[in-house]
Protein backbone atom coordinates (compact mmCIF):
# COMPACT_ATOMS: atom_id res chain seq x y z
CA UNK A 1 0.00 0.00 0.00
CA UNK A 2 1.44 3.16 -0.58
CA UNK A 3 1.55 6.43 1.15
CA UNK A 4 -1.18 8.24 -0.40
CA UNK A 5 -3.02 5.08 -0.07
CA UNK A 6 -2.43 4.78 3.85
CA UNK A 7 -3.38 8.65 3.84
CA UNK A 8 -7.06 7.98 2.45
CA UNK A 9 -7.37 5.07 4.71
CA UNK A 10 -6.46 7.49 7.69
CA UNK A 11 -9.03 9.64 6.67
CA UNK A 12 -12.09 6.99 5.91
CA UNK A 13 -11.09 5.46 9.30
CA UNK A 14 -11.23 8.72 11.04
CA UNK A 15 -14.76 9.75 8.77
CA UNK A 16 -15.93 6.17 11.05
CA UNK A 17 -14.17 6.65 14.70
CA UNK A 18 -16.04 10.30 14.18
CA UNK A 19 -19.32 9.17 14.82
CA UNK A 20 -19.06 8.38 18.21
CA UNK A 21 -18.00 11.44 19.98
CA UNK A 22 -20.67 13.03 21.31
CA UNK A 23 -22.10 16.44 20.32
CA UNK A 24 -19.80 18.69 22.34
CA UNK A 25 -16.24 16.80 21.69
CA UNK A 26 -17.82 16.82 17.84
CA UNK A 27 -17.66 19.80 17.43
CA UNK A 28 -14.59 20.49 19.28
CA UNK A 29 -12.47 17.92 16.79
CA UNK A 30 -14.76 19.20 13.87
CA UNK A 31 -12.73 22.53 14.20
CA UNK A 32 -9.84 21.28 14.85
CA UNK A 33 -10.14 19.61 12.53
CA UNK A 34 -10.93 22.15 9.82
CA UNK A 35 -8.04 24.38 11.06
CA UNK A 36 -5.18 21.94 10.96
CA UNK A 37 -6.24 20.99 7.31
CA UNK A 38 -6.66 24.40 5.81
CA UNK A 39 -3.16 25.54 7.45
CA UNK A 40 -1.18 25.15 4.79
CA UNK A 41 -1.23 23.16 1.02
CA UNK A 42 2.49 21.79 1.49
CA UNK A 43 1.84 19.88 4.27
CA UNK A 44 2.88 15.96 4.24
CA UNK A 45 -0.63 14.80 4.45
CA UNK A 46 0.39 11.45 5.81
CA UNK A 47 2.21 13.20 8.74
CA UNK A 48 -1.16 15.54 9.28
CA UNK A 49 -4.02 12.99 8.94
CA UNK A 50 -1.56 10.37 11.34
CA UNK A 51 -1.79 13.38 13.95
CA UNK A 52 -5.40 14.25 13.76
CA UNK A 53 -6.06 10.60 13.82
CA UNK A 54 -4.01 10.13 17.15
CA UNK A 55 -5.83 13.50 18.71
CA UNK A 56 -9.00 11.87 17.59
CA UNK A 57 -8.53 8.48 19.28
CA UNK A 58 -6.74 10.41 22.69
CA UNK A 59 -10.59 12.39 22.38
CA UNK A 60 -12.58 9.01 22.76
CA UNK A 61 -10.75 7.75 25.39
CA UNK A 62 -11.22 10.73 27.60
CA UNK A 63 -14.71 10.41 26.77
CA UNK A 64 -14.88 6.71 28.05
CA UNK A 65 -13.47 8.37 31.16
CA UNK A 66 -15.85 11.16 31.36
CA UNK A 67 -13.58 13.52 30.45
CA UNK A 68 -14.88 16.38 27.71
CA UNK A 69 -12.29 17.18 25.04
CA UNK A 70 -11.65 20.84 26.43
CA UNK A 71 -10.64 19.51 29.79
CA UNK A 72 -8.25 16.92 27.91
CA UNK A 73 -6.55 19.33 25.30
CA UNK A 74 -7.70 22.37 27.16
CA UNK A 75 -9.91 26.01 26.10
CA UNK A 76 -7.51 26.99 23.71
CA UNK A 77 -7.62 24.28 20.72
CA UNK A 78 -6.01 27.24 18.49
CA UNK A 79 -2.88 26.71 20.64
CA UNK A 80 -3.19 23.38 20.73
CA UNK A 81 -3.76 23.21 16.73
CA UNK A 82 -0.98 26.08 16.24
CA UNK A 83 1.67 23.95 18.07
CA UNK A 84 0.69 20.81 16.13
CA UNK A 85 0.89 22.17 12.76
CA UNK A 86 4.28 23.90 14.00
CA UNK A 87 5.99 20.12 13.71
CA UNK A 88 4.50 19.08 10.43
CA UNK A 89 7.03 18.52 7.93
CA UNK A 90 6.96 19.91 4.39
CA UNK A 91 6.44 18.03 1.38
CA UNK A 92 9.66 17.59 -0.45
CA UNK A 93 10.45 20.02 -3.51
CA UNK A 94 9.69 17.29 -5.73
CA UNK A 95 6.23 16.93 -4.81
CA UNK A 96 5.95 20.25 -4.48
CA UNK A 97 6.61 20.98 -8.52
CA UNK A 98 4.03 17.96 -9.08
CA UNK A 99 1.99 20.16 -6.69
CA UNK A 100 2.29 23.27 -8.61
CA UNK A 101 1.97 21.42 -12.14
CA UNK A 102 -1.06 20.11 -11.28
CA UNK A 103 -2.37 23.42 -10.42
CA UNK A 104 -1.14 24.82 -13.70
CA UNK A 105 -2.04 22.05 -15.79
CA UNK A 106 -5.68 22.06 -14.59
CA UNK A 107 -5.46 25.35 -15.68
CA UNK A 108 -4.03 25.03 -18.60
CA UNK A 109 -6.51 22.68 -19.78
CA UNK A 110 -9.55 25.19 -19.68
CA UNK A 111 -7.48 27.71 -21.00
CA UNK A 112 -6.61 25.94 -23.92
CA UNK A 113 -10.21 24.95 -24.87
CA UNK A 114 -11.46 28.44 -23.87
CA UNK A 115 -8.96 29.96 -26.81
CA UNK A 116 -10.01 27.86 -29.09
CA UNK A 117 -13.48 28.73 -28.84
CA UNK A 118 -12.43 31.90 -30.40
CA UNK A 119 -12.77 33.09 -33.63
CA UNK A 120 -9.40 34.40 -33.73
CA UNK A 121 -7.42 30.93 -34.34
CA UNK A 122 -4.81 32.76 -32.20
CA UNK A 123 -3.49 30.61 -29.26
CA UNK A 124 -1.59 33.59 -26.55
CA UNK A 125 0.38 32.49 -23.86
CA UNK A 126 -0.42 35.19 -21.05
CA UNK A 127 -3.61 33.82 -19.75
CA UNK A 128 -2.14 30.34 -19.63
CA UNK A 129 0.61 31.42 -16.78
CA UNK A 130 -2.02 34.09 -15.43
CA UNK A 131 -4.71 31.70 -15.34
CA UNK A 132 -2.46 29.30 -13.22
CA UNK A 133 -0.93 32.02 -10.91
CA UNK A 134 -4.42 32.93 -10.07
CA UNK A 135 -6.14 29.66 -9.71
CA UNK A 136 -2.98 29.32 -7.19
CA UNK A 137 -3.71 32.27 -5.28
CA UNK A 138 -7.52 31.69 -5.14
CA UNK A 139 -7.13 28.33 -3.18
CA UNK A 140 -4.34 29.51 -0.92
CA UNK A 141 -6.37 32.30 -0.39
CA UNK A 142 -9.85 29.54 -0.05
CA UNK A 143 -7.45 27.73 2.68
CA UNK A 144 -6.58 31.15 4.41
CA UNK A 145 -9.79 32.60 5.08
CA UNK A 146 -11.77 28.73 6.09
CA UNK A 147 -8.21 28.30 8.55
CA UNK A 148 -8.95 32.30 9.97
CA UNK A 149 -12.97 31.55 10.38
CA UNK A 150 -12.40 29.11 12.78
CA UNK A 151 -10.81 30.66 15.90
CA UNK A 152 -12.48 33.32 15.94
CA UNK A 153 -14.80 33.57 13.63
CA UNK A 154 -14.00 36.08 11.46
CA UNK A 155 -17.67 36.04 10.28
CA UNK A 156 -20.39 35.71 12.76
CA UNK A 157 -23.49 36.21 10.81
CA UNK A 158 -24.49 33.81 8.55
CA UNK A 159 -26.03 35.85 5.82
CA UNK A 160 -22.89 38.30 5.75
CA UNK A 161 -20.90 35.05 5.36
CA UNK A 162 -23.33 34.16 2.07
CA UNK A 163 -23.09 37.19 1.09
CA UNK A 164 -19.28 37.58 2.02
CA UNK A 165 -18.74 34.29 0.13
CA UNK A 166 -20.85 35.89 -3.35
CA UNK A 167 -18.78 38.70 -3.64
CA UNK A 168 -15.94 36.40 -3.51
CA UNK A 169 -17.28 34.63 -6.06
CA UNK A 170 -18.14 37.43 -8.52
CA UNK A 171 -14.89 38.78 -7.93
CA UNK A 172 -12.72 35.77 -9.13
CA UNK A 173 -14.91 35.75 -11.59
CA UNK A 174 -14.48 39.03 -13.34
CA UNK A 175 -10.44 38.23 -12.56
CA UNK A 176 -10.95 35.34 -14.69
CA UNK A 177 -12.75 36.87 -17.83
CA UNK A 178 -10.62 39.44 -17.46
CA UNK A 179 -7.22 37.67 -18.03
CA UNK A 180 -8.60 36.07 -20.77
CA UNK A 181 -8.49 39.73 -22.70
CA UNK A 182 -4.93 40.34 -21.89
CA UNK A 183 -3.42 38.93 -24.71
CA UNK A 184 -0.20 41.04 -25.98
CA UNK A 185 0.54 40.18 -29.26
CA UNK A 186 4.20 39.31 -29.07
CA UNK A 187 2.93 36.21 -27.35
CA UNK A 188 0.03 35.12 -30.17
CA UNK A 189 0.86 32.10 -31.75
CA UNK A 190 -1.47 31.05 -35.14
CA UNK A 191 -2.92 27.88 -35.14
CA UNK A 192 -4.13 26.15 -38.54
CA UNK A 193 -7.32 24.38 -38.82
CA UNK A 194 -5.77 20.99 -38.69
CA UNK A 195 -4.03 21.89 -35.08
CA UNK A 196 -7.22 23.55 -33.85
CA UNK A 197 -9.07 20.15 -34.46
CA UNK A 198 -5.83 17.77 -32.86
CA UNK A 199 -5.28 19.94 -29.90
CA UNK A 200 -9.41 19.35 -28.90
CA UNK A 201 -9.77 15.91 -30.62
CA UNK A 202 -6.90 15.24 -27.80
CA UNK A 203 -8.86 17.49 -24.66
CA UNK A 204 -11.49 15.20 -25.76
CA UNK A 205 -9.49 11.83 -25.36
CA UNK A 206 -7.37 12.59 -22.37
CA UNK A 207 -10.62 14.08 -20.77
CA UNK A 208 -12.44 10.74 -21.16
CA UNK A 209 -8.96 8.86 -20.30
CA UNK A 210 -8.81 10.64 -17.03
CA UNK A 211 -12.39 9.84 -16.02
CA UNK A 212 -11.23 6.13 -15.84
CA UNK A 213 -7.08 6.35 -14.70
CA UNK A 214 -7.65 9.04 -11.88
CA UNK A 215 -7.84 7.92 -8.25
CA UNK A 216 -11.42 7.26 -7.00
CA UNK A 217 -11.04 10.17 -4.27
CA UNK A 218 -10.63 12.48 -7.89
CA UNK A 219 -13.27 10.85 -9.72
CA UNK A 220 -16.23 12.91 -8.90
CA UNK A 221 -14.53 16.49 -9.77
CA UNK A 222 -13.11 15.10 -12.70
CA UNK A 223 -16.66 13.19 -14.03
CA UNK A 224 -18.61 16.79 -13.08
CA UNK A 225 -16.06 18.54 -15.31
CA UNK A 226 -16.63 16.06 -18.26
CA UNK A 227 -19.41 17.22 -19.77
CA UNK A 228 -18.13 21.35 -20.60
CA UNK A 229 -15.14 20.08 -21.64
CA UNK A 230 -16.65 18.41 -24.25
CA UNK A 231 -19.04 20.54 -25.01
CA UNK A 232 -16.22 23.29 -25.85
CA UNK A 233 -13.92 21.27 -27.48
CA UNK A 234 -16.74 19.69 -29.71
CA UNK A 235 -17.74 23.43 -30.70
CA UNK A 236 -14.83 24.18 -31.39
CA UNK A 237 -13.88 21.58 -34.08
CA UNK A 238 -18.16 22.08 -35.34
CA UNK A 239 -17.29 25.74 -36.13
CA UNK A 240 -13.86 25.22 -38.63
CA UNK A 241 -16.52 23.23 -40.89
CA UNK A 242 -20.01 24.38 -40.36
CA UNK A 243 -21.56 26.78 -43.29
CA UNK A 244 -21.07 30.35 -42.36
CA UNK A 245 -24.95 30.60 -42.03
CA UNK A 246 -24.61 27.69 -38.81
CA UNK A 247 -22.22 29.59 -37.26
CA UNK A 248 -24.80 31.05 -34.66
CA UNK A 249 -26.95 28.48 -34.43
CA UNK A 250 -23.60 26.59 -32.98
CA UNK A 251 -23.22 29.37 -30.70
CA UNK A 252 -26.34 28.75 -29.06
CA UNK A 253 -26.56 25.52 -29.06
CA UNK A 254 -23.09 25.59 -27.71
CA UNK A 255 -24.20 28.28 -24.66
CA UNK A 256 -27.39 25.94 -23.72
CA UNK A 257 -25.14 22.90 -23.64
CA UNK A 258 -22.47 24.88 -21.33
CA UNK A 259 -25.53 25.95 -19.15
CA UNK A 260 -26.78 22.51 -18.84
CA UNK A 261 -23.04 21.36 -18.19
CA UNK A 262 -22.78 23.62 -15.28
CA UNK A 263 -26.27 22.56 -13.98
CA UNK A 264 -24.73 18.92 -13.99
CA UNK A 265 -21.37 19.89 -12.63
CA UNK A 266 -23.83 21.48 -9.33
CA UNK A 267 -26.11 18.35 -9.37
CA UNK A 268 -23.54 15.98 -9.55
CA UNK A 269 -21.70 17.32 -6.65
CA UNK A 270 -24.96 17.04 -4.43
CA UNK A 271 -25.66 14.01 -5.62
CA UNK A 272 -22.18 12.58 -4.47
CA UNK A 273 -22.67 14.58 -1.37
CA UNK A 274 -26.04 13.36 -0.55
CA UNK A 275 -25.11 9.78 -1.49
CA UNK A 276 -22.28 10.06 1.23
CA UNK A 277 -24.21 11.21 4.05
CA UNK A 278 -26.78 8.56 3.23
CA UNK A 279 -24.48 5.80 3.94
CA UNK A 280 -22.83 7.79 6.85
CA UNK A 281 -25.97 7.51 8.38
CA UNK A 282 -27.26 4.09 7.77
CA UNK A 283 -23.60 2.99 8.65
CA UNK A 284 -24.60 4.88 12.16
CA UNK A 285 -27.91 3.06 12.64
Amino acid sequence: MSKSDETQQLIANNNVLRKDLNPENAKYYDDLLVYVRTAGILYDDYEVESRLFEILQDILDAQKDGSTAKEYFGQHPNEVADQLISNFPKITPKKQLKFYGIIFGISAIWTLILQMNSQSRQLNLAPFLLNGIFLLFLIWGILWFIHQSVYPKLIQNKKLGLLSTWVVSIFSILIFTGIQFFKPKVLSLTLTDGLVVTINALVIVAAIITMFVIKKAWRPIVIACEPIIWVIALSNIFKLYAPTNMNKPILIWTAVLALISITWFFVWFWRDGHKESSEKATEKK
